[in-house]
Protein backbone atom coordinates (compact mmCIF):
# COMPACT_ATOMS: atom_id res chain seq x y z
CA UNK A 1 0.00 0.00 0.00
CA UNK A 2 1.30 3.36 -0.95
CA UNK A 3 1.53 6.19 1.43
CA UNK A 4 -0.05 9.42 0.18
CA UNK A 5 2.45 11.65 1.94
CA UNK A 6 4.59 14.00 -0.09
CA UNK A 7 8.24 13.55 0.71
CA UNK A 8 10.02 16.40 2.39
CA UNK A 9 11.34 18.94 -0.05
CA UNK A 10 13.82 21.52 1.08
CA UNK A 11 12.58 25.06 0.83
CA UNK A 12 14.00 27.24 -1.83
CA UNK A 13 16.12 30.00 -0.43
CA UNK A 14 14.25 33.26 -0.61
CA UNK A 15 15.79 35.99 -2.62
CA UNK A 16 17.03 38.84 -0.53
CA UNK A 17 15.11 42.06 -0.88
CA UNK A 18 16.63 44.36 -3.47
CA UNK A 19 19.01 46.78 -1.88
CA UNK A 20 18.28 50.44 -2.18
CA UNK A 21 21.23 52.01 -3.86
CA UNK A 22 22.44 55.54 -3.76
CA UNK A 23 20.95 57.43 -6.73
CA UNK A 24 24.37 58.79 -7.60
CA UNK A 25 25.66 55.25 -8.14
CA UNK A 26 23.19 54.27 -10.87
CA UNK A 27 23.19 55.74 -14.35
CA UNK A 28 19.46 56.38 -14.21
CA UNK A 29 19.74 58.18 -10.87
CA UNK A 30 22.53 60.44 -12.11
CA UNK A 31 20.57 61.39 -15.21
CA UNK A 32 17.38 62.11 -13.25
CA UNK A 33 19.32 64.24 -10.76
CA UNK A 34 21.00 66.22 -13.56
CA UNK A 35 17.70 66.98 -15.31
CA UNK A 36 16.03 67.86 -11.99
CA UNK A 37 18.86 70.21 -11.03
CA UNK A 38 18.61 71.86 -14.44
CA UNK A 39 14.89 72.47 -14.02
CA UNK A 40 15.38 73.74 -10.47
CA UNK A 41 18.19 76.11 -11.45
CA UNK A 42 16.20 77.86 -14.16
CA UNK A 43 13.00 77.90 -12.09
CA UNK A 44 14.83 79.59 -9.23
CA UNK A 45 16.23 82.18 -11.61
CA UNK A 46 12.81 82.87 -13.09
CA UNK A 47 10.74 83.01 -9.91
CA UNK A 48 13.04 84.46 -7.23
CA UNK A 49 15.03 87.56 -6.52
CA UNK A 50 18.74 88.32 -6.35
CA UNK A 51 19.82 86.80 -3.03
CA UNK A 52 18.17 83.46 -3.71
CA UNK A 53 19.40 83.22 -7.29
CA UNK A 54 22.74 82.06 -5.93
CA UNK A 55 20.99 78.81 -4.98
CA UNK A 56 19.98 78.45 -8.63
CA UNK A 57 23.57 79.10 -9.63
CA UNK A 58 24.71 76.37 -7.23
CA UNK A 59 22.15 73.95 -8.70
CA UNK A 60 23.38 74.75 -12.20
CA UNK A 61 27.02 74.23 -11.23
CA UNK A 62 26.14 70.93 -9.54
CA UNK A 63 24.29 69.76 -12.66
CA UNK A 64 27.26 70.71 -14.85
CA UNK A 65 29.67 68.90 -12.53
CA UNK A 66 27.64 65.68 -12.46
CA UNK A 67 26.89 65.70 -16.19
CA UNK A 68 30.43 66.51 -17.31
CA UNK A 69 32.02 63.93 -15.04
CA UNK A 70 29.70 61.21 -16.36
CA UNK A 71 29.45 62.30 -19.98
CA UNK A 72 31.95 59.79 -21.35
CA UNK A 73 31.36 56.91 -18.97
CA UNK A 74 28.27 54.89 -18.40
CA UNK A 75 25.56 53.37 -20.51
CA UNK A 76 25.14 54.72 -24.05
CA UNK A 77 21.63 55.98 -23.32
CA UNK A 78 22.89 57.87 -20.25
CA UNK A 79 25.69 59.60 -22.16
CA UNK A 80 23.13 61.12 -24.53
CA UNK A 81 21.27 62.55 -21.54
CA UNK A 82 24.41 64.04 -20.02
CA UNK A 83 25.34 65.62 -23.35
CA UNK A 84 21.86 67.09 -23.75
CA UNK A 85 21.80 68.39 -20.17
CA UNK A 86 25.18 70.11 -20.58
CA UNK A 87 24.08 71.79 -23.78
CA UNK A 88 20.78 72.84 -22.20
CA UNK A 89 22.47 74.43 -19.20
CA UNK A 90 25.28 76.17 -21.10
CA UNK A 91 23.19 77.47 -24.01
CA UNK A 92 20.29 78.42 -21.75
CA UNK A 93 22.50 80.30 -19.31
CA UNK A 94 24.35 82.09 -22.11
CA UNK A 95 21.16 83.27 -23.85
CA UNK A 96 19.60 84.18 -20.49
CA UNK A 97 22.64 86.28 -19.55
CA UNK A 98 22.79 88.05 -22.91
CA UNK A 99 19.06 88.71 -22.72
CA UNK A 100 19.42 90.07 -19.20
CA UNK A 101 22.06 92.51 -20.38
CA UNK A 102 19.40 94.10 -22.58
CA UNK A 103 17.61 95.26 -19.45
CA UNK A 104 20.33 97.86 -18.93
CA UNK A 105 19.27 99.70 -22.08
CA UNK A 106 16.29 102.05 -21.82
CA UNK A 107 13.04 100.49 -23.00
CA UNK A 108 14.50 97.02 -23.47
CA UNK A 109 13.45 95.48 -20.17
CA UNK A 110 10.32 93.92 -21.70
CA UNK A 111 12.47 92.30 -24.40
CA UNK A 112 14.80 90.96 -21.70
CA UNK A 113 11.84 89.54 -19.80
CA UNK A 114 10.49 87.96 -22.99
CA UNK A 115 13.85 86.32 -23.68
CA UNK A 116 13.97 84.91 -20.16
CA UNK A 117 10.46 83.46 -20.56
CA UNK A 118 11.37 81.86 -23.91
CA UNK A 119 14.56 80.37 -22.44
CA UNK A 120 12.65 79.07 -19.41
CA UNK A 121 10.08 77.35 -21.66
CA UNK A 122 12.88 75.92 -23.83
CA UNK A 123 14.65 74.53 -20.76
CA UNK A 124 11.39 73.18 -19.36
CA UNK A 125 10.67 71.28 -22.56
CA UNK A 126 14.21 69.93 -23.02
CA UNK A 127 14.77 68.93 -19.41
CA UNK A 128 11.21 67.67 -19.00
CA UNK A 129 11.45 65.40 -22.04
CA UNK A 130 14.89 64.28 -20.86
CA UNK A 131 13.50 63.50 -17.42
CA UNK A 132 10.70 61.37 -18.87
CA UNK A 133 13.09 59.54 -21.20
CA UNK A 134 15.50 58.96 -18.32
CA UNK A 135 12.77 57.41 -16.21
CA UNK A 136 12.12 55.01 -19.11
CA UNK A 137 15.86 54.45 -19.70
CA UNK A 138 15.55 55.62 -23.30
CA UNK A 139 18.23 57.67 -25.08
CA UNK A 140 17.73 61.23 -26.26
CA UNK A 141 17.43 60.99 -30.03
CA UNK A 142 19.29 64.18 -30.92
CA UNK A 143 21.42 65.13 -27.94
CA UNK A 144 23.34 67.81 -29.83
CA UNK A 145 20.25 69.34 -31.39
CA UNK A 146 18.66 72.59 -30.32
CA UNK A 147 15.10 71.38 -29.79
CA UNK A 148 14.73 67.86 -28.46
Amino acid sequence: MEDNVTPFRPRRPQRPAPKRTDPLKSHRGKVIIVHSLTLAAFAIYLFTGPPITFVGLAFGIAAIAIASSNRREGMPWATTHHEQALRTIVIGAAVWTLGSLLAFFPGMSSVAFGISIVVAIWVLVRAGVGLVLAALRKPVLNARGMLL
